[in-house]
């Protein structure tokens, strides 16, 4: 039976692999392939090499918080105002306190496991590793059912959680949404759901190993 510090340790490991997650989905790759496919370049009177430098500029942005990368007018058409300056610039604030809690998390994690490590009690770990599999997976599925259920609603409610009411909806027409259109997003949650996946997959399989170990399986010396 787990005890109550290994389902805490097998939270904490899930929260590390759901925000580990995050962080291949801010790369410059990621963003200029789901660009290409998706961005709206015709409709906002852009070129597709244009456009994949706007999505850079926003991605870097949002990255790396400088706000001197975003243009008011491109060429020749309105390109970011206040409110959508505003906006990124709440996004980097998420992202950052997300990498910030994500990577605390992980410290205290690693911690955790050192001393049951120097305890010899590798069948904990075994356990946590475990916890954090199944706990991971479940986050993805409800997130999936929920997004597939109505996708609208969880896109509002997902918001809700990180941004002030009306500071990040904008017109359709805006390069904003031209330049990451909700098939961008789409895309983007599917990939986050493989990623993390794939981390709950690594956890399992580094559970197996632990749980086989002969410090896991061997049988404690009777006390006196």
């Amino acid at each position: 039976m787990r005890s109550v510090s290994t389902w805490v340790a097998g939270f904490a490991l899930a929260i590390v692999v759901v925000g580990t997650a995050v962080l291949p989905l801010t790369g410059p790759g990621f963003t200029r392939t789901l660009s290409t496919r998706f961005s709206l370049a015709a409709e906002a009177g852009l070129s597709p090499e244009r456009m994949l430098e706007i999505a850079e500029q926003v991605r870097g942005f949002v990255v790396s918080g400088d706000p001197g990368t975003l243009p008011e007018t491109v060429d020749g058409r309105s390109g970011f105002d206040a409110a959508a300056v505003s906006h990124l610039g709440d996004v980097f604030g998420v992202l950052n306190a997300a990498k910030l809690f994500t990577g605390l998390v992980t410290a205290l994690v690693t911690i955790w496991i050192a001393i049951e490590l120097a305890r010899r009690r590798p069948g904990r770990i075994a356990d946590a590793l475990r916890a954090g599999a199944v706990l991971s997976v479940a986050f993805v599925l409800l997130a999936a059912a929920a997004a597939t259920l109505d996708f609208d609603s969880f896109f509002t409610a997902f918001h809700g959680l990180f941004f002030r009411s009306g500071t990040w909806t904008f017109a359709y027409d805006s390069l904003l949404i031209q330049a990451f259109p909700e098939p961008f997003w789409v895309t983007s949650g599917a990939a986050w759901a493989t990623l993390t996946a794939l981390g709950a997959a690594i956890l399992w399989g580094l559970a197996r190993l632990l749980s086989s170990s002969p410090d896991t399986t061997r049988t404690p010396p009777p006390a006196g």
